[in-house]
Order: structure tokens, then sequence, then C-alpha cells
């Protein structure tokens, strides 16, 4: 099992999530070539699609495979925003210039039944391991309620 590390640096918590190799083959192997240097930004909460916050990446295109519509707490999930479509959406139209993409991380639920209506779509790609999930339920809520803190993903070592 390949592990990711999800770090909250305001508040001091890692967890791990186990990627999806087999459901996600090519979402997993962008992501660790993503991961070959450390992700880190700004946490972002959802305002459309439930207890979920994202964090801005390097924008691959890749392929959809394992798409999600009812994302349940603790899955993590990659989004590509080509330049003349989605990410000029008002969202995100003054944090990205070109194409975009993000890491979405569920906290809880979510509903996705809108935004894949519009045509975005997901590749669920890892999952917290369960024995973390209240905790990380708990950081994610924090940000709902306390406001953004730098995430920080990388492969575990």
């Amino acid at each position: 099992m390949t592990l990711i590390d999800i770090e909250f640096t305001g508040q001091g918590k890692t967890f791990q999530a186990a990627l999806l190799d087999e459901s996600a083959p090519k979402t997993c192997t962008a992501i660790r070539t993503m991961l070959g240097e450390t992700v880190t930004g700004a946490s972002y909460h959802s305002i459309y699609s439930g207890q979920e916050f994202y964090v801005y990446c390097p924008p691959v295109d890749i392929p959809l495979e394992n798409h999600v519509v009812w994302p349940k707490r603790g899955q993590i999930v990659y989004y590509y925003f080509p330049e003349n479509l989605y990410a000029g959406m008002h969202v995100h139209q003054d944090r990205i210039q070109g194409d975009g993409a993000e890491i979405a991380l569920w906290y809880g639920h979510g509903d996705l039944r809108i935004v894949t209506e519009t045509g975005i779509r997901g590749n669920l790609f890892a999952e917290v391991l369960p024995e973390q999930l209240d905790d990380f339920y708990a950081a994610g809520d924090h940000i709902l309620a306390h406001g953004r803190e730098d995430i920080v993903i990388r492969m575990a070592g």
C-alpha cells in the first residue's frame, strides 16, 4: 500500500491516505510524479459541494477514471480545469492562470450532482486511513470554522 501524508500546518496534524492504484492507476501515477515535489497551498473550503476543502496543484490532463458523485469522508479527488472552460469560473479566476487543477479532500459527505452536470469530473485516487477519519473530520471542520491554513501533501516516507 502506497501512502501520502496530508499535513495541516496550522493545526500541527498529519494524516495518511492510501493511493487507490487498482481503481485509479493513471491518476495515482500522475500524483506520484506530482508529489516528487511537495504540493503546498492554502486550503479553500468548498461553497457548493459539501464538507470539502481543496488545494491547488500542478495541472495534469488525466483521463477520467474512478469518478465519484457522492464523495464520502476521507476520500481524495483530483480535478483538472482546462483554461478556457472551468479554470475561468468565478471561484478560480483570480487564483489560477491557464489550466488549473486541485486536490479535493472530503472530510465529510458531499454531493457533486450539480458539479457533475456542468461537466466537471474528478478522479477519486486516495482515501484517508479508516482509523484517522474522526480526527480528519475534526481538522476539516476546523478549517470551516476558523479559515484557511496551509496544507502540505507529500509522499509518505
